[in-house]
């Protein structure tokens, strides 16, 4: 696999001339977006000496939406705003089923929703080794709240390396591999720290405007 991707990478630096969309003055857009449906969910037994509780979890919706604008404060520094929100949805339903007396059976369903909404700053420095590759490393610093209890959300930190590629003067296409990351949680006061380079490759994209 990471053969694989390095002559790929080697065969795409030998085609076009045009330069990278970076240095001051340039701006980009990118970010993020997500959706899942998840129809049959999960399904749990719970056994007690009245009876059997099925608890199902099911037509699960996820979505998520992270914008990002960023802009060169010079030749090699970025910095980029990136607001986000995300929701997820679905059913629970409880069935009782009594082990004494049939009377005692009930069914219980619920739909719930939660939204999540963010704001993350990014400040990516760029190393390129030609016109079109090179790598940024990017650490930033991010909030998510509950947008029904403020008070429920995190605090996280973070840092991770990238490469770049520009195909086209305006089109960076970009790969990450591996991060860092501080996470605090505002209700429990606990926080985290966790640490990974391995095979689980990011890729994204952005557009490049403006400057020279």
């Amino acid at each position: 696999m990471k053969k694989l991707l390095l002559i790929t990478f080697a065969a795409l630096l030998t085609f076009g001339t045009a330069s990278a969309q970076t240095g001051k003055g340039q701006k980009y857009l990118g970010g993020s977006f997500t959706f899942s449906y998840n129809q049959d969910g999960t399904v749990q037994n719970f056994n007690y000496d009245s009876g059997t509780t099925q608890y199902f979890n099911k037509d699960i919706v996820s979505f998520n939406i992270s914008p990002e604008f960023g802009f060169f404060l010079n030749d090699k520094w970025a910095i980029g705003i990136q607001p986000g929100y995300s929701r997820v949805s679905g059913t629970e339903v409880s069935n009782f089923y009594s082990s004494t007396n049939t009377a005692n059976n009930y069914s219980y369903t619920h739909k719930y929703h939660t939204d999540i909404v963010g704001l993350a700053v990014n400040l990516r420095y760029y190393c390129m080794f030609t016109d079109k590759f090179g790598i940024y490393p990017q650490m930033g610093v991010s909030t998510a709240h509950n947008a029904n209890n403020f008070s429920d959300g995190h605090f996280a930190a973070f840092a991770g390396p990238n490469v770049v590629f520009f195909p086209t003067p305006k089109v960076g296409l970009n790969m990450g591999f591996g991060n860092i990351s501080y996470q605090y949680n505002y209700l429990s006061h606990g926080s985290y720290v966790n640490a990974s380079l391995n095979n689980n490759f990011n890729f994204g994209v952005n557009y490049y405007f403006g400057g020279k």
